[in-house]
């Protein structure tokens, strides 16, 4: 558990570094757009979303130790002994060993519900802020192509890469779509809320 925290908090400690860093950025793409055409919501919501982002990206795809390009060039001819499982629902195997013959939780709760839950953010967020996100089938290609993405750019580094990632990390995109759409059932006129005014 310890572990986790320390996961959580390594990347809220760069989500507040970001702040300053995002807000600015985004007031440098806003400037010329007329004031009566922004949505103060929205802009708050884009910034909450660039600050997860780098949060993610941080934990996910910036080296936690000296990479080589050996061991990227020795990653690619020998998948299993250096982290890369393409074994399709292989997580389900090893969270049960690691829980029935170990006694360990962590790879349920790191592997299995922080893949989905790190990424339910971009499921609730994207179709709050964007009306085509609010489509399914675009939400569901946005999810796996950033998963996709991170898990490429994983290979070269001392990290695990896996095919499951793929899939639960776009279960959480899609777990954070149905929050959204659930809330919005609720609360109708939070759907125009946070959307580009024109």
């Amino acid at each position: 558990m310890s572990y986790i925290l320390q996961y959580t908090l390594d990347m809220l400690i760069v989500m507040m570094i970001a702040v300053p860093f995002v807000i600015f950025i985004r007031l440098r793409m806003k400037r010329k757009q007329k004031a009566s055409q922004r949505n103060p919501l929205r802009e708050a919501g884009v910034i909450i979303f660039g600050i997860y982002l780098v949060g993610l990206f941080y934990e996910t795809i910036i080296p936690k130790n000296g990479v080589s390009f050996s061991y990227a060039e020795k990653r690619i001819t020998d998948t299993d002994s250096l982290g890369i499982n393409l074994h399709l629902f292989r997580v389900f195997t090893d969270v049960y060993n690691a829980i029935h013959y170990l006694g360990l939780w962590q790879p349920f709760f790191i592997n299995f519900l922080g893949n989905i839950a790190i990424f339910m953010p971009i499921g609730f967020l994207l179709p709050m802020l964007w009306r085509k996100m609010e489509k399914f089938f675009y939400l569901l290609i946005v999810g796996f192509c950033l998963s996709l993405f991170i898990e490429t750019m994983q290979l070269p580094q001392y990290r695990s890469t896996d095919v499951d990632d793929l899939w639960l990390n776009t279960l959480g995109a899609l777990l954070g779509f149905l929050v959204y759409h659930q809330l919005v059932k609720r609360m109708p006129w939070l759907k125009e809320k946070f959307k580009r005014r024109v």
